[in-house]
């Protein structure tokens, strides 16, 4: 059997690897731009001005709203641009993962799919057959393009599960040292000075960009719709509304922590009452089967001796 296919496919991807991480490594981050494009992201809140607004429009425009805003955030995140803000988006709330970009992140689908495609011409050609070897180069292509986009998605699922569980403590932190008479931004701080995970890492970069010019209410809610929780986008805009109408911050940041971690022991109590669904089906695709062999196995081997 010939190997010169496999060395071919080997050598096409190892280039493809080396061209991928050229072009990570000689990439910079261009901090100016992102910071320029960060200030330029302003979100309008609504007051109660615009609910009211909201509820003078006809009922059926209220209805089917939530539906049309939904289907034009997806027919957006179709295009180039929406798919680049959407990387960036993900790539910011990861930390950046190997320097990337959404440049060079598109580039590493590109380079995953030549050398996923070269090794499934490969061993298409190993198989010998047009219809083998075209099926084999379409499913490398297709699975090396969509590979780095999954693995964008693991390390942002990673990373809020990994929020959702230092939230309420981070908070409990804030809190306590707001009623010691800190101020909303040297509270954070503390929290910044006092904890190292991926919260603080997010805050760090908010009062960053506040100190830079930002309005606080911008960056915070920025910094909390980039986290992906309900919870915590909520709790944001109830600080700020808070803010606004002189009710006690502190108070408003401890009632959401302890919600918080009601929550999340729910949450814990239902993964625990599903875990024994989930063992089911291993047990009976897997347990079941072996038993029904080894006690029917001798009485199946006895009477087939005996019918012959």
């Amino acid at each position: 059997m010939n190997a010169l296919p496999l060395i071919i496919g080997i050598g096409a991807a190892l280039g493809a690897y080396m061209l991928t991480v050229g072009i990570i490594a000689s990439r910079a981050a261009d901090a100016t731009t992102l910071a320029r494009e960060r200030l330029a992201r302003q979100e309008v809140g609504l007051g109660q001005s615009a609910v009211a607004l909201q509820l003078e429009k006809p009922l059926v425009d209220r209805l089917l709203g939530p539906m049309r805003r939904w289907t034009n955030r997806q027919m957006m995140r179709m295009t180039p641009e929406a798919q680049a803000a959407n990387f960036r988006r993900q790539l910011d709330f990861v930390g950046n993962p190997l320097n990337l970009d959404p440049a060079g992140l598109q580039t590493l689908r590109i380079a995953a799919a030549a050398a996923l495609g070269a090794i499934g011409t490969a061993i298409g050609m190993f198989l010998g057959t047009p219809f083998a070897i075209g099926l084999a180069l379409v499913l490398g292509v297709a699975l090396g393009f969509y590979v780095p986009v999954v693995w964008l998605d693991q390390l942002v699922r990673s990373r809020r599960t990994e929020l959702e569980a230092t939230l309420p403590n981070a908070l409990d932190v804030v809190a306590i040292s707001m009623e010691a008479g800190l101020g909303l931004d040297r509270a954070l701080e503390q929290l910044v000075r006092h904890q190292d995970d991926s919260l603080t890492l997010l805050v760090a970069r908010a009062l960053r960009e506040i100190q830079l010019g930002r309005p606080r209410p911008d960056a915070l809610v920025e910094m909390a719709e980039a986290t992906g929780i309900d919870d915590f986008t909520s709790l944001v805009r109830g600080i700020l509304y808070a803010e606004r109408t002189g009710v006690p911050i502190a108070r408003t940041i401890a009632a959401h922590a302890a919600q918080m971690r009601v929550k999340r022991r729910l949450k814990i109590r239902t993964e625990a009452a599903r875990a024994s669904l989930k063992i089911l089906i291993p047990t009976v695709g897997c347990v079941f089967p072996t038993l029904w062999l080894i006690l029917l196995g001798p009485a199946l081997l006895v009477a087939l001796s005996l019918g012959h």
